[in-house]
């Protein structure tokens, strides 16, 4: 009996020193997974620290254009190697696509060119009055999302958005970084789109120049920069990875400098769908 006692006590603690071993385990990992989680989030906030940095340095060096080939677009990342992960950041022009929150101005403008947008796109007209409500009501809205769930079409919806997007505040469209259905769509011609995005290609920006050209004056509610824009980063530290997304907005200020700023951010899951998607490396 003496014998079972001890070997019953040398169990019972063998167990607890193996669930105290395996509690430590646990600990540690949790503790590594921390480490590596605000690492990694440190590094996509760097991110988008140096597009700040990259975006006020165009405003004070090109303030009257914005095309893909100035030096913030070259500060995209692909799968780029860090000490212990990898490195991933994508920067866009976010005012290619007519914004939906211009028409809170409530002048008419806004409202006409988004009744055309909406025909283009396959709205109805009561579509049409009912998106406009419902953004003059409870916007300024944030992404498009409402949009697929109010009832509309899947192909109409994609239809959309390609040609709108929601930011803060009010927006002109770029011509240098519309995509080819807006271009096709302000200039009532696909042809006419397809030469400018040829040119865009070739010369890296379109300018008024290249409009009188072709005989084209340039659409309302258009010019060849912009204020606002995406930019997207992605850190993987071990078994960890931390994705956010940020809107980035150039404002002049009442002594004519101009601020560069995030006026919105989003992390992991809730990057909404209009930020660039990341290239996949090559």
């Amino acid at each position: 009996m003496i014998l079972v006692n001890v070997l019953l006590f040398v169990a019972i603690a063998s167990a607890m020193v193996l669930l105290m071993v395996n509690r430590e385990e646990l600990a540690l990992g949790s503790s590594l997974r921390m480490r590596e989680a605000a690492r990694a989030l440190a590094i996509v906030r760097g991110g988008e620290v140096s597009a700040v940095v990259a975006l006020r340095r165009d405003a004070a060096e090109a303030p009257d254009t914005d095309h893909r080939g100035e030096p913030w677009a070259a500060l995209a990342e692909s799968g780029i190697a860090i000490e212990g992960g990898s490195f991933d950041l994508v920067i866009a022009d976010a005012e290619g696509r007519f914004n939906i929150n211009n028409l809170r101005t409530g002048e008419a403008a806004p409202v006409i060119q988004f009744a055309a947008i909406a025909r283009e796109a396959g709205f109805d007209e009561e579509q049409t009055l009912a998106a406009i409500a419902y953004v003059r009501g409870f916007g300024p809205i944030t992404d498009l999302r409402p949009i697929r769930l109010a009832g509309i079409e899947p192909e109409v919806a994609d239809r959309v958005q390609a040609l709108v997007t929601a930011l803060p505040g009010t927006t002109q469209i770029n011509l240098n970084a519309a995509p080819r259905e807006m271009l096709a769509f302000l200039f009532r011609d696909e042809s006419v789109a397809d030469q400018l995005l040829a040119i865009r290609e070739r010369e890296g920006a379109i300018t008024s120049e290249t409009l009188g050209e072709l005989n084209l004056s340039v659409p309302p509610g258009t010019r060849f920069s912009s204020d606002t824009f995406w930019v997207r980063t992605r850190a993987a530290i071990g078994n960890t990875v931390q994705s956010g997304a940020a809107l980035i907005q150039r404002r002049r200020l009442a002594d004519g400098s101009i601020e560069t700023v995030p006026v919105a951010r989003w992390r992991n899951a809730a990057v909404p769908p209009e930020a660039p998607p990341f290239v996949a490396a090559s």
